[in-house]
């Protein structure tokens, strides 16, 4: 509803909680809300903290082939490398992600990878 600040503080609190009971199933959408909400903010630190949560989730013991889990990781390293103004890296995850979508048939991340200029 506007309150960028607060729903960062929000998502931060769930993400940890998260992280700490060990709840793989939803983990990737609260470090997604959080790192999303902290790019779009763009604060001083936000680039750091979006790269530190996204660090956290990469190490974040899952199952092999947790789909959900790595296909939340690569639209987040996509949005990261953006963010960085990194084009090339940009390219290059923002390709993977569109192909891991397409191949998943996740047509609400498909739509995502497609908007991505």
């Amino acid at each position: 509803m506007g309150d960028l600040d607060g729903s960062i503080e929000l998502a931060r609190k769930a993400f940890g909680e998260l992280l700490a009971a060990d709840d793989a199933q939803w983990i990737a959408r609260a470090a997604a809300v959080l790192v999303e909400s902290l790019l779009r903010r763009g604060a001083d630190g936000d680039l750091r903290e979006a790269e530190a949560a996204i660090d956290r989730m990469t190490v974040y013991p899952t199952e092999p082939g947790f789909v959900l889990h790595d296909i939340w990781l690569m639209r987040l390293r996509t949005l990261l490398a953006q963010a960085r103004g990194d084009d090339t890296a940009y390219r290059d995850q923002r390709g993977r992600y569109r192909k891991m979508a397409a191949d998943l048939g996740f047509e609400g991340h498909m739509a995502w990878a497609e908007a991505m200029p």
